[in-house]
């Protein structure tokens, strides 16, 4: 019996791996916008108008030692992360999100985003990475809990108006060199 349970967890594992991150393409630009729209103006009740960034992905969050990343299962984007530069080697993590069907720790899709987010911030030379997030975030304020983050009052001043943050209310910062 312990055997067929072990292969039904196998089974499990196996498709839960075909999950990709790779860097975003234009290819994606509508799923994106989808995925970001179901995320976060039906479940969280954030207005449409508030991103106009998704229209310039390439220029916003590619450029300036920046990237932005897809979790894709089966050509389907099924999360994305994005990473700003925000100067004296440190950076923004904006447009967090993952479709509610592929949440959760035995999923891994945000763990698999996150890593990709990080080991870039870690390459690039990155010290500080810094995110805005709503009050009503429970679960993804436990997860940057989880992995580092630290809750702050504020955001550094020559950061905290900057466009993809003036709405957050909630802020973190990760300490990329604490652990070395």
């Amino acid at each position: 019996m312990s055997e067929i349970l072990h292969s039904k967890q196998l089974d499990k594992s196996e498709k839960e791996l075909q999950v990709e991150i790779k860097e975003y393409s234009d290819e994606y630009k509508e799923q994106v916008k989808d995925l970001i729209f179901d995320v976060y103006e039906k479940e969280r009740g954030r207005p449409r108008k508030d991103r106009p960034d998704l229209d310039v992905i390439k220029e916003i969050y590619q450029a300036n030692n920046g990237n932005f990343w897809l979790a894709l299962k089966e050509g389907k984007v099924i999360g994305t992360i994005g990473l700003m530069n925000q100067g004296k080697e440190r950076a923004s993590m904006h447009r967090f999100a993952v479709i509610k069907d592929f949440r959760g720790k035995e999923k891994g899709v945000s763990a698999k985003l996150f890593s990709a987010f990080l080991e870039f911030a870690e390459n690039q030379g990155y010290k500080k990475v810094f995110l805005g997030t709503w009050a009503d975030a429970v679960a993804a304020m436990k997860f940057y809990e989880r992995n580092g983050f630290v809750r702050i009052e504020s955001l550094p001043e020559d950061i905290a108006n900057h466009m993809q943050l003036v709405h957050d209310k909630i802020f973190y910062e990760l300490d990329l060199e604490e652990d070395k």
